[in-house]
């Protein structure tokens, strides 16, 4: 526990203190800091920060707020921050988020400071005697508009079966929630109702609660995500489950395309590991998507499997900004990066290095691959392609591949 702060440093606090909590370790430190400015037990109430801006109008100007955020959405959470705010209360939030994006988002809503689990009352109560109030009539609007930036959604899919797209998604999302530099909670969807084996590759207990998901989306809430996906760490959930066998996917299907939109109100980001067949049957589901890796072996079945899957995404859905991944996982007729480019119009920029002793080691330990060698060839590009799917979408939507050259075996 920090040490005891000396009084005179804390005389701006009143006392008791007053927190908004989610959490049991929320209330601890609004207890830590009680104890270390030797003021009463804390006033403690629940409703983290959205809680405070409820009955923010009965606070009294110039009050502090200990709060909360809990699993709000962060646009929800600025947006109770800045009510607060207006109120000449001032406010201090923390939460379990550790990124640049939350920190800037909650301050410039008007908090006096955010500070990640665990929480020092020391910092805090340095971050209220050295930091003026801000001035409710300037509250900056630009708050809303990064606040608001839109939750990534990304999809995985392969031009053939075999060519590691399941595992690509797995890794990708791993690396999304866990990257040192702006971790984003992340949800990780197995998109095949069927025969996915996201839960079984990474040693995970089914969630059967992603069925009831998807039979009514529309009553998703946090308490419900919370309770029905699998907590593979704290910024990283997972939905996998199977309908029975012979069971009608139409309604689950149809439910995947409102879930996905739905889940951006809870994580930073979302990534689908997409079957082709459910992508060509349910075309709506593209829309919701920003981005959609399409993991291509280097081989004329996979040329000509991609030409027609291109074909069909442009078709569907012409703005989506597809991005071509070229895998040795599976080697097919070795064709090279400058053939596959050329044949299918696309610069891939990117190429997954066959590693079967990684994977296979990956597998017996249940984690995805980047989690155990994150500075392996394989790792080292799942990092490069995140940058490039975290990049703002401003992307021509891909050209048709054309039926020459190369595509003459393929085409007929």
């Amino acid at each position: 526990m920090p040490s005891l702060v000396k009084p005179a440093a804390v005389a701006p606090l009143q006392s008791p203190i007053t927190a908004y909590v989610c959490t049991e370790q929320g209330a601890a430190v609004a207890r830590e800091l009680a104890a270390n400015i030797g003021s009463d037990e804390p006033a403690l109430f629940g409703g983290g920060v959205s809680g405070a801006a409820r009955v923010a109008d009965a606070e009294k100007a110039s009050h502090i707020l200990l709060t909360e955020i809990g699993n709000l959405p962060l646009s929800t959470a600025c947006e109770s921050v800045a009510e607060i705010h207006r109120t000449g209360a001032r406010v201090v939030v923390f939460g379990q988020q550790n990124d640049i994006t939350t920190y800037r988002a909650i301050v410039a809503a008007g908090a006096v400071d955010y500070f990640p689990f665990p929480v020092r009352s020391a910092d805090i109560v340095e971050s209220l005697t050295r930091t003026p109030a801000n001035d409710p009539a300037t509250a900056p609007e630009a708050v809303a508009a990064l606040a608001a930036e839109p939750a990534l959604r990304i999809g995985v899919t392969g031009s053939n079966g075999g060519v590691g797209a399941s595992v690509l998604a797995q890794n990708l999302a791993y690396t999304l929630a866990t990257q040192k530099k702006g971790a984003k909670r992340t949800a990780l969807i197995d998109g095949d109702l069927h025969f996915g084996s996201i839960a079984c590759d990474l040693n995970r207990n089914p969630t059967p609660g992603m069925l009831e998901a998807l039979s009514a989306p529309d009553r998703v809430d946090e308490t419900f995500l919370n309770a029905s996906m699998d907590q593979m760490s704290d910024t990283l959930s997972i939905y996998s489950a199977h309908l029975h066998h012979g069971g009608d996917d139409t309604r689950a299907c149809e439910g995947m395309t409102r879930l996905i939109p739905t889940l951006s109100d809870h994580f930073d980001a979302t990534v689908l590991d997409a079957p082709r067949d459910l992508l060509l049957r349910k075309p709506a589901l593209l829309e919701t998507l920003h981005r959609l890796v399409l993991v291509v072996p280097g081989g004329y079945s996979g040329v000509h499997a991609a030409v027609r899957m291109l074909d069909a995404l442009k078709e569907a859905a012409p703005e989506l900004t597809v991005i071509p991944v070229l895998t040795e996982l599976r080697r097919d007729a070795g064709l090279s990066v400058k053939d596959m480019s050329k044949a299918l119009s696309m610069e891939l920029r990117y190429t997954l290095p066959r590693s079967d002793a990684a994977i296979l080691r990956a597998h017996r330990a249940g984690a995805p691959l980047v989690a155990r060698q994150p500075r392996a060839p394989y790792g080292k590009t799942v990092k490069a392609l995140c940058a490039e799917l975290a990049k703002p979408v401003a992307e021509p939507a891909p050209k048709s591949a054309p039926r020459r050259g190369l595509l003459k075996r393929v085409a007929g």
